[in-house]
């Protein structure tokens, strides 16, 4: 019976995150502005065209939000809680 316990409380532990969400979510704006604003320095540095520039700069930013939301969507459909 004590096994069974120490089972139950180490998967309790296991599904806590590691970081509050406001925190992970602040972590991820940041990021992926700082990655838009480099890529698109980058383009702009290299090509002189400040649309290109823009443009890689959002696809960029905006593919770290896509996987995010991605892995959100794939985990609350393949891994629902146990009971």
């Amino acid at each position: 019976m004590g096994k069974a316990k120490n089972n139950k409380q180490e998967k309790e532990i296991q599904r806590k995150p590691w970081i509050p969400r406001k925190t992970g979510l602040v972590a991820m704006t940041i990021v992926s502005i700082a990655l838009a604003l480099w890529v698109g320095w980058q383009v702009v540095a290299t090509e002189q065209n400040i649309g290109k520039g823009i443009l890689w700069g959002l696809i960029f930013g905006g593919s770290i939000w896509l996987v995010f939301l991605g892995m959100n969507l794939f985990h609350s459909l393949f891994g629902g809680k146990s009971k």
